[in-house]
């Protein structure tokens, strides 16, 4: 089964430990959030409210009711940091209103094994890794705008000297003119825009968890910015 919660990086800090050594973490607000929806297999398995879904016919089509899709597999979708109102257009007001709550900035969806005992509308906090060692958090990584290969990829820099003019940190050749391979190959590393990319660092250790507060405490580093949303679920190639 898939544990998970949403949360938000708060910022680094330094924990000390009973011998005495300090250990750098990386706090992070993990929730509370709300279930917007439980997914599952088969019709059944739903809640009788959610059985059925309204015809899509437009303003007129009255109280007509046609009978749900299975979604075909288990899975939850949590919602994080409330938005206002205004800021939403009326599908997302409406799924939000079904599950009780007000609408969310951050949603995103946990896969399960077997069907999840939670229901739309209940509350995850951070106790749910009480009994969780170590943890992989999935963020945005932090944007550099655009950049060159030395930068982005760690290309080495050419020579300074002999003969070598303007061309100091520039890329080099890009593609072959002989053979049946003409132009540049696919994938080719290139400048371009650097970060703002989807990074998931895995099996980092869980110091703290303070229910209290929601917040989690995880050795080392975490992708993105102050302020930006992650994704904290329990390790995968760790217990």
């Amino acid at each position: 089964m898939t544990i998970g919660i949403l949360g938000k990086k708060l910022g680094m800090t330094q924990l000390f430990q009973e011998d005495g050594t300090w250990v750098p973490v990386t706090v992070i607000q993990a929730g509370p959030c709300k279930v917007l929806q439980v997914k599952t297999r088969e019709v059944s398995e739903l809640p009788d409210e959610h059985r059925t879904a309204a015809t899509n016919h437009g303003k007129k089509s009255g109280k007509n009711e046609r009978p749900r899709r299975a979604d075909g597999y288990y899975a939850v979708q949590l919602g994080f940091d409330d938005v206002p109102e205004r800021n939403v257009n009326k599908p997302e007001s409406g799924h939000a209103k079904k599950a009780g709550t007000t609408p969310k900035r951050f949603v995103r969806e946990l896969r399960f094994d077997e069907k999840p005992e939670l229901n739309a509308g209940d509350e995850v906090k951070a106790g749910v890794f009480n009994d969780i060692g170590w943890v992989d958090v999935t963020g945005t990584s932090k944007g550099h705008g655009f950049a060159g290969t030395i930068k982005r990829y760690g290309f080495a820099r050419q020579s300074t000297t002999h003969g070598n003019s303007k061309s100091h940190r520039r890329l080099g050749g890009i593609g072959r003119t002989y053979s049946t391979m003409k132009g540049v190959p696919k994938g080719k590393k290139m400048p371009g825009h650097y970060g703002v990319e989807k990074v998931t660092v895995q099996s980092l250790k869980l110091v703290k968890v303070d229910e209290e507060r929601n917040l989690l405490y995880v050795r080392g580093a975490v992708p993105g910015h102050r302020n930006s949303y992650v994704l904290v679920r329990k390790a995968a190639k760790r217990s």
